[in-house]
């Protein structure tokens, strides 16, 4: 595979999890409950790389390592449950922006818990995220503070669990991984939609809406970066995902009639910038499994 290819693929990837929240919310229109939307999305996705896995003849992880990978798909539970509500009382892009503070997020976590130093550089680069982000939340925002804080709730567990993804052992295969992250979500989102009284798509619509976020979103989305990591490596890789929530935020505006200001778009583009040079940390060697395993949450 050439690498404008594997480049290709990567774009590909971020477009499928740019376009999650616009599905969401067209699933949504049509009556769809997020935990019911979630249920189907992870279950339909476990159906489409179960197969692969076995194909594959890939070994699943084990032992204590299968219960790092069982936590994180409790953790993604958790992170999908708070990004999918916000997107009840919050415009997509907005969403978008506040889940994109992870790396900073990452970045300080690590720091507090004494597994990185912190540096001149990631002390700029995070004042300038928390400095982007203050302007973006002080423009006019389409969005309640109840979605304003699940959308950097999910953040701050999608933090967690990259920490954790990057603390488990590299020999599982990351295809084997992320199966059981999936599986695990399917379960957790399947028994909140069964507890809380989920209601399913009312329309054609509804369901074509969470076919695409579970086939192209999900499945997909994950098989592109996991096929163009390999090639490009994990740090373009990374980088190339910053455009996310940049498609998010435009389809929201081209599909949803959401509206955007000038500060938001600035601060946007603060944000971005610096949690793109946090990922292009300068010495460290690129870990294509780890970001294989990271972009599953996304």
């Amino acid at each position: 595979m050439s690498r404008a290819t594997a480049i290709f693929l990567v774009l590909l990837s971020a477009l499928g999890f740019g376009s999650i929240a616009f599905f969401a919310k067209v699933a949504y229109a049509s009556g769809t409950s997020p935990s019911a939307l979630l249920a189907l999305r992870f279950g339909l996705a476990v159906l489409m790389l179960a197969p692969l896995v076995w194909f594959k003849r890939l070994p699943l992880p084990r032992g204590g390592t299968l219960v790092g990978y069982i936590l994180m798909g409790l953790l993604y539970t958790a992170q999908a449950q708070s990004y999918f509500n916000a997107l009840l009382y919050a415009s997509s892009g907005l969403v978008a922006l506040l889940l994109y503070i992870y790396p900073v997020l990452v970045t300080v976590l690590a720091v507090l818990l004494g597994w990185e130093k912190a540096d001149r550089r990631s002390l700029i680069l995070t004042a300038a995220a928390c400095l982007g982000l203050a302007i973006t939340l002080g423009g006019k925002l389409q969005g309640q503070p109840a979605g304003i804080a699940l959308g950097i709730l999910a953040a701050a567990i999608y933090a967690v669990y990259i920490l954790l993804g990057n603390k488990l052992s590299r020999d599982t295969h990351p295809l084997s991984a992320s199966l059981v992250i999936l599986a695990t979500a399917a379960v957790g989102n399947t028994g909140l939609a069964l507890a809380g009284g989920a209601s399913l798509p009312g329309s054609s619509v509804g369901w074509i809406a969470v076919g695409a976020i579970a086939l192209f979103s999900t499945g997909m989305a994950i098989a592109f970066f996991l096929t163009g990591v390999k090639i490009i490596g994990a740090s373009q890789a990374s980088i190339l995902s910053t455009l996310e929530p940049v498609l998010t935020l435009s389809i929201g505006v081209l599909f949803l009639g959401e509206h955007v200001s000038g500060s938001q778009l600035l601060g946007g583009a603060m944000v971005l910038l610096a949690v793109s040079l946090l990922a292009r940390r300068p010495g460290t060697a690129p870990q294509t499994d780890a970001a294989a395993q990271d972009t599953v949450a996304s």
